[in-house]
């Protein structure tokens, strides 16, 4: 009942203050010398196909290989069927308001990139109370499922793993597949060079990291809601290389790699892992507000 009456108040603060940001003193206007810009980047690559080619061409000229990619959109339905996902997860589809498509969607196609079998090791991780582990045990009877988030306890705990995406708790070469839906953007300061080191130990010959979206963009951006981190207090590490946005959205922090960072920060940090970026051709045509544009598979080479 409290946090009904709280949660509007919070609300009409937080937007209250998001208004004033041009002019709070508390918010800073620049950032590594330049105007600090809002909304967006995916936004302005979907209203933009010129900038989705200045990335692709970035890509491939630092050897990333970038393939179209079509959803199997009646596949993801019998999926669906198969799943049963509890009404809990994102009011189980019968809410509008809420995420249900995408996030389901993002758990259906990084299916598609990954080859479990009854002896595979699979990570979900950054995964919160994600079901899509226990979905992957119960569908392909997979030997070992587990779900890691910062918000369980610290180590392995059955089929739990607790901390930070670096700290894996799991023997070298042991782990087949490994997923992060909607996750690795959020991760802060070099949390996410610690995180691809830390799948190099991890994973098996062959073995595959699936991340979806994957945001990459033509120019190296870091957003943050800086309301919402004044009313959490909290103060993210913001890299002087990139280009930083404010945006509505209640999140602490968001990045978007360009090719130049996306090098130097994972690709020449984890050289045994194997990049390909995949474009998602139809995905608006699941949901019109489906933002799954670019998936990312990172393969363990011999």
């Amino acid at each position: 009942m409290l946090k009904q009456f709280i949660k509007p108040i919070y609300h009409l603060s937080h937007d209250l203050l998001f208004q004033t940001r041009q002019l709070n003193p508390l918010f800073k206007q620049k950032h590594g010398g330049y105007p600090i810009l809002q909304g967006h980047i995916s936004d302005e690559h979907l209203a933009d196909p010129a900038l989705e080619e200045i990335l692709v061409k970035g890509l491939e000229e630092i050897g990333v290989s970038v393939a179209p990619y079509e959803i199997d959109i009646e596949a993801y339905y019998q999926y669906l069927e198969r799943a049963q996902y509890p009404v809990t997860y994102y009011g189980g589809g019968l809410d509008p308001q809420q995420n249900f498509t995408e996030k389901t969607l993002e758990h259906y196609v990084s299916l598609d990139f990954l080859n479990l079998q009854m002896e595979s090791v699979f990570i979900d991780v950054a995964a919160c109370t994600s079901p899509f582990f226990q979905i992957i045990r119960r569908l392909y009877d997979v030997k070992a499922t587990y779900n890691q988030d910062l918000i369980f306890e610290p180590g392995l705990h059955g089929d739990r793993i607790g901390g930070y995406g670096h700290e894996l708790h799991l023997a070298d070469g042991s782990v087949d597949g490994v997923t992060l839906h909607c996750s690795l953007e959020h991760f802060e300061d070099d949390t996410d060079t610690k995180f691809f080191q830390e799948l190099e130990r991890v994973l098996k010959p062959g073995g595959r990291a699936v991340i979806l979206p994957f945001y990459l963009a033509h120019e190296y951006t870091i957003h943050v809601d800086p309301a919402y981190n004044l009313l959490k207090n909290h103060r993210p590490s913001i890299d002087p290389k990139a280009r930083l946005r404010y945006c509505s959205w209640y999140q602490f922090f968001s990045r978007h790699y360009d090719p130049q960072a996306l090098q130097e920060r994972i690709l020449s940090q984890a050289p045994s892992l194997k990049l390909s970026v995949h474009q998602v051709q139809n995905f608006r045509e699941v949901d019109p507000n489906s933002y799954l544009r670019l998936i990312g598979v990172f393969e363990k080479q011999a």
